[in-house]
């Protein structure tokens, strides 16, 4: 009775889902259910035949379904999410969380946790965890029995408790047990950096992501390096984030009433975001510009770049960027998790859809290697910049450096 109790769930969830997509709305509620009966076939099959039914995961059948489902669209922008990662996205969403602040990795050779990196001056750092540490136990439970998000959520908690971890350590023989006691994380999703070159003072600012701090982070930065007399905004393997975040920051920098992109829905309809303007803008009127891309730059990226470019307020620098203009809403499903919808797609202000095609630069410079932060340096807001190897950068300095001559 209690199976099929879940499994009656299960169906029911289905069917809120597919319903919701809207793809059946001439259909009656008869054609809907027989379009899908063979999902219920399978489902009974299963109940009344399989040989190992007391092993069935139902929640891992529906994820897998509701994931099919999403597939189905052919859209590579169309997610489903399961519960667990709905968390996870609401944590990259608010880029804080309490806990070690150290990034973590499931080593399936030795099934536990291995760290990747202890962020700078975070509670792992602190307590001595290094990188290629192996965790094996948290708290007393076996990371191999827990798995990965499970494990993760254990180093996860109320900051100013404690967690307890078993660590091996390359070179020791002997486990090292190493209490840490938890913090409140916060990730910087701005970086910033106010330099000499020859003769100018150039402002750098970074944007990793566009989550919701990062409106505040980039006001604050902006400040600090808005009286150097060129400036660089590194977009870079950024993938893009919340809209209200980009709008806002566009706002910093472009002239009050200029478009910052037109969304068009379906049916056509058009709303236009205009900047708001801020006394920054005005200050950068006159000053150059250099915005650096390349192919990982997606979607808020985007519509920052497009922004800056079509109203030649920046010269753009890289590489064609990766082709998202799709607006995506999220719809809460009824099993805790959510899906990603595409529901509309953006224009930049001269009106050019750019999905799966990209902004291609005003100077292409290629790389072989990517200049990125470091995971280390999550939490901190101090750039990473290497002069010698981040060719794009170089270009960068010199179209400033002519533009001021």
């Amino acid at each position: 009775m209690k199976r099929n109790l879940i499994r009656v769930s299960i169906v029911i969830s289905l069917l809120v889902v597919v319903f919701t997509l809207g793809a059946f709305k001439d259909l009656t509620d008869y054609e809907k259910r027989n379009k899908f009966e063979p999902v219920f076939e399978i489902l009974n099959y299963i109940e009344d035949n399989y040989y190992d039914i007391d092993k069935v995961d139902y929640d891992n059948i529906l994820n897998e379904t509701l994931t099919g489902t999403m597939k189905g669209l052919n859209d590579p922008f169309a997610w489903y999410f399961t519960p667990r990662m709905t968390q996870e996205n609401k944590i990259d969403t608010e880029s804080k969380y309490g806990g070690i602040g150290a990034v973590v990795t499931y080593n399936s050779q030795y099934e536990c946790l291995e760290v990747v990196s202890p962020m700078e001056g975070s509670p792992a750092r602190k307590a001595g965890l290094k990188v290629g540490d192996l965790i094996v136990t948290i708290d007393g439970h076996d990371v191999a029995e827990t798995g990965y998000y499970e494990s993760v959520d254990l180093l996860r908690g109320e900051p100013g408790t404690e967690v307890t971890v078993e660590v091996y350590r390359d070179n020791l023989e002997e486990p090292l047990i190493i209490t840490i006691l938890r913090e409140r994380i916060e990730i910087k999703t701005v970086k910033y950096a106010k330099f000499d070159y020859e003769d100018a003072e150039i402002g750098y600012i970074r944007i990793t992501q566009f989550s919701e701090p990062t409106y505040n982070e980039f006001a604050r930065a902006l400040g600090e390096v808005v009286d150097s007399d060129g400036l660089i905004i590194d977009l870079r393997d950024n993938p893009g984030g919340l809209l209200n975040s980009v709008l806002n920051i566009s706002s910093l920098l472009l002239p009050a009433g200029k478009t910052v992109i037109t969304i068009e829905d379906r049916d056509g309809s058009k709303e236009i975001y205009r900047s708001w303007g801020s006394d920054a803008a005005k200050y950068l009127k006159d000053k150059p510009i250099v915005t650096l891309i390349n192919e990982g730059s997606a979607s808020g990226s985007e519509i920052l770049t497009g922004a800056l470019k079509d109203h030649d307020l920046a010269t753009i620098i890289g590489t064609t960027t990766f082709g998202k203009a799709a607006v995506q809403t999220v719809y809460d499903v009824s099993n805790g998790g959510e899906i990603w919808l595409p529901t509309a797609h953006y224009l930049t202000p001269n009106g050019s859809d750019i999905h799966l095609k990209g902004i291609s630069p005003d100077i292409t410079v290629d790389t072989t290697e990517t200049i990125i932060d470091s995971n280390e340096g999550m939490t901190t807001t101090e750039a990473n910049i290497d002069f010698d190897k981040d060719v794009q950068l170089q270009k960068g300095l010199e179209v400033i450096l002519e533009e001021l001559k």
